[in-house]
């Protein structure tokens, strides 16, 4: 905990260093910072592309299901489990984006119920499989039901959890019962691209800001929602997902690491990972930054906003290997691994906050988690 504490303080000196360079270059009016242009290039470059994608991969998996519950083969089998990693990661590089349509119609716990630390979405797949519950096979009918029977956990548990049943009426409605899974969230991740993609939709209300916009009076109130998506999306990888398996979350209580039936738990991390790099870099954050600092390429903020997208590089580079590893959160060696890549992780979260707080005029204290 020494040693974690040490490099905690090395990573907030760092930031602290350079943050006086961008104070300085401020007093030299730079440009304003242009809320409206990252408004359309996260949108474009990030938000359009990541939910197109994710409602590819979500079809593709609806039919991988169906072809296995007509014929369960090993090739189907292996067909699943390929349209299950790609969904996986397509879901986690969006989950960061949970304002807009997705926010809508309890989408997003649909989606992915979690953390789930009483494990209720298990054991309410398990009451529906051992009644046979008709209404689980009907997407319809399964879409009015607990949200946590709905979603990425639920297949988690339908499709890798131990079965010990060898009646094939069971096996016929445990697969049923995932295919309905299946067919939900390709709709619902279709619903999401288009409302987005629609001229006249949701992307109007965030291209459009103003005194008749119902969610955004104010063009920095978008720039406010990217700061908070990314933000709590640090949050959620590092205090979460990777430090709640190991009792390291402020209340010092072990969460139940996702999708840990499949062993897709660091799989889904890293696609989180990726895609908020992808939100700094492509979705226009990292530019923005510095351009409103007004700074040569060496200077205080452009370093700043480099050293984000390298810890978030470093945060990836060293997860990544870790993906195939078995039980991670149990094995010693794996998670002191696991515990090292907290801190790229809380640099590039305190350094993104000062730095949008200064740069985007944005509240001091904006952390998603707080409420404001």
């Amino acid at each position: 905990m020494r040693v974690m504490a040490m490099l905690a303080l090395v990573g907030v000196s760092i930031a602290s260093a350079l943050l006086p360079t961008t104070a300085r270059a401020q007093s030299a009016a730079p440009p304003a910072f242009d809320h409206a242009g990252l408004a359309r290039q996260a949108l474009e470059r990030h938000i359009l592309p990541g939910y197109q994608h994710l409602a590819a991969a979500t079809r593709s998996f609806d039919e991988a299901v169906m072809a296995y519950c007509r014929d369960t083969t090993a090739a189907s089998r292996k067909g699943v489990d390929a349209a299950f990693d790609a969904m996986v990661s397509a879901w986690g590089r969006v989950e960061h984006i949970a304002f807009g349509p997705m926010a809508q119609h309890e989408r997003l716990e649909k989606f992915m119920f979690w953390p789930d630390r009483r494990g209720i979405g298990a054991r309410q797949v398990a009451n529906a499989l051992s009644k046979r519950d008709p209404d689980v096979l009907d997407v319809a009918r399964l879409a009015t039901k607990s949200v946590a029977m709905q979603g990425l956990p639920a297949l988690d548990t339908l499709l890798f959890a131990k079965d010990e049943g060898s009646d094939p009426e069971a096996r016929r409605h445990r697969c049923g019962f995932a295919a309905a899974v299946a067919a939900n969230l390709a709709r619902i991740a279709q619903s999401v691209s288009e409302e987005w993609a629609d001229p006249n939709g949701f992307s109007k209300i965030w291209l459009l800001p103003g005194p008749d916009n119902r969610q955004y009076l104010k063009p920095s109130e978008t720039t406010l929602a990217l700061a908070k998506s990314f933000d709590q999306g640090l949050e959620k990888v590092r205090d979460q997902r990777l430090a709640g398996p190991l009792a390291l979350n402020a209340q010092r209580r072990r969460l139940p690491a996702p999708l840990s039936n499949s062993g897709r738990s660091l799989l889904l991390v890293v696609a989180n990972i990726e895609g908020l790099r992808e939100l700094y870099a492509e979705g226009g954050i990292e530019q923005a930054i510095i351009a409103a600092n007004g700074d040569e390429p060496n200077a205080g903020g452009a370093a700043l906003a480099r050293l984000v997208a390298n810890e978030l590089a470093t945060a990836h580079e060293s997860l990544t290997p870790l993906v195939g590893a078995r039980s991670p959160f149990d094995d010693n060696r794996t998670a002191q691994r696991i515990i090292a890549i907290g801190f790229p992780l809380k640099n590039a979260r305190m350094t993104a906050a000062s730095l949008l707080a200064t740069a985007a005029g944005l509240p001091i204290g904006f952390n998603a988690s707080d409420g404001d």
